[in-house]
């Protein structure tokens, strides 16, 4: 009898587990990286399986990750025990849920950074893997730190007010010529809206802050309503008004009086000053933070 090669069986078993993997499982997704998969993990260039049929049957189950942008002991926490892989758990149902495929990569957080990939329908990280990497797009972690962002920093904590506050969704901003000095007879060195905005939202506050010192109107509001569409799980901007003074009108309203607005983008690994405002004043209306 004769005792084929090792490279002879292995080209075999290749062939038969290749064809049990198109029957029982179909297609290798395209968030599959089968080079970073055989290369990374030796035993299964070793064992001469189909790779992606290699990480249903046994590497997802060792915590084995299917590319280098995908974590798969990070998402199983998120998703727990499912039917599918984690790869085809995230491609089918994971992102729509939210879930995030990795530490560094924030699944809403690049959806409301770039609304057409949303529309366009396609996967999050497929796109950043395909496209959006090359392209220059920014991947947000999958959670941050509040305590280590910037304009936080020595802010005492009843004056950081998140927008929506807890169980709303609607608020509005009224950036405004002038409010009474009267009106607001408490200071603060620094107060912080972290709101949390989709990217049209944020863009229109960039605009607004940016341009309306030159303008002519009054005022100019935003609405701010989150049942309209997906909204990100956590902020995305923080609104730092300096040297500030505060107070309510008689509908409750917020009223603000401050000698400088600074926008910081919280998307970034590290959140940078987007946008810059001169003096102004600012009235607020919705929920109490």
């Amino acid at each position: 009898m004769s005792i084929l090669p090792s490279s002879s069986r292995q080209r075999l078993v290749a062939l038969a587990s290749g064809l049990v993997r198109r029957l029982v499982i179909g297609r290798v997704p395209r968030l599959f990286d089968s080079v970073f998969y055989r290369s990374t993990y030796p035993d299964v260039a070793r064992s001469g399986l189909d790779p992606y049929l290699h990480y249903v049957w046994r590497g997802a189950g060792r915590g084995y990750d299917p590319n280098a942008d995908f974590d798969t002991a990070f998402y199983r926490r998120q998703s727990g025990p499912t039917r599918l892989d984690p790869v085809r758990h995230y491609l089918r149902a994971g992102s729509a849920a939210g879930l995030d495929p990795s530490p560094a990569f924030s699944t809403l957080m690049y959806l409301a950074r770039y609304p057409d990939v949303g529309r366009a329908g396609i996967n999050p990280l497929l796109h950043y893997r395909q496209d959006g990497r090359p392209e220059g797009r920014i991947a947000a972690p999958s959670a941050s730190d509040p305590n280590q962002w910037v304009a936080l920093a020595g802010v005492r904590a009843a004056h950081r007010w998140d927008y929506p506050a807890d169980g709303a969704t609607r608020f509005a901003l009224t950036f405004r010529r002038d409010v009474a000095v009267a009106a607001c007879p408490d200071h603060a060195p620094r107060i912080c809206l972290v709101l949390t905005l989709d990217g049209a939202e944020v863009a229109a506050l960039v605009e607004t802050l940016e341009e309306f010192s030159d303008g002519v109107q009054e005022a100019v509001t935003l609405e701010f309503d989150t049942t309209l569409r997906p909204h990100p799980p956590r902020p995305t901007v923080i609104l730092a008004l300096e040297q500030a003074f505060h107070g309510r009108d008689g509908d409750g309203a917020i009223l603000l009086r401050y000698a400088e607005a600074r926008l910081w983008d919280l998307l970034p690994e590290q959140p940078r000053l987007c946008a810059l405002g001169g003096g102004g004043c600012l009235s607020i209306r919705g929920p109490t933070p």
